[in-house]
């Protein structure tokens, strides 16, 4: 098993979880734990098909690895959602990262997708935690960011710009 997602060339979640253990193992600290979900990919899904919605999927998916460092390890870990990890990696690091990707989803030129990403990130600051015990936080704190950017003036006509 090469542990590579077929659609998006990123790691499949098995293989993403056992970099993690990997990882929490060689005691490497900070490390930054970022989960990214895109927006509105069942509107995607449900307008355009699943064609246009893998296509969406993998768009994302190759925004997240042009914006990475070498070091990153990301995963695709179900369907619309990706984690990111960035060992030796201080806050701002993984907040610049986060800013790039939602970048160039904002700047991206699609006749149909208009990507758009939420992403959370936590520190693990301390050797003894484990990354697996940020899943809930790090995905609580994507979400938040859905719920703030949705209501951004223009979300809405943004996503629906090319019906």
């Amino acid at each position: 098993d090469t542990g590579e997602d077929e659609l998006t060339g990123v790691y499949t979640n098995d293989y993403f979880m056992n970099r993690m253990r990997v990882i929490d193992r060689s005691a490497v600290i900070p490390v930054a734990l970022i989960c990214i979900n895109i927006n509105d990919w069942k509107y995607a899904n449900d307008n355009y098909g699943d064609d246009e919605s893998d296509r969406l999927i993998k768009i994302v998916a190759d925004i997240l690895k042009e914006k990475a460092k070498p070091e990153y390890v990301i995963g695709r870990t179900d369907g619309d959602v990706f984690h990111v990890i960035i060992p030796m990696a201080e806050r701002e690091e993984a907040q610049t990262y986060c800013a790039n990707v939602k970048d160039v989803c904002q700047c991206y030129d699609d006749e149909i997708l208009s990507p758009s990403v939420a992403a959370g990130i936590v520190m693990k600051t301390n050797v003894e935690e484990h990354l697996m015990d940020f899943m809930s936080e790090v995905e609580y704190e994507m979400f938040a960011d859905k719920c703030e950017m949705k209501q951004e003036p223009g979300y809405r006509e943004r996503l629906t710009r090319n019906k």
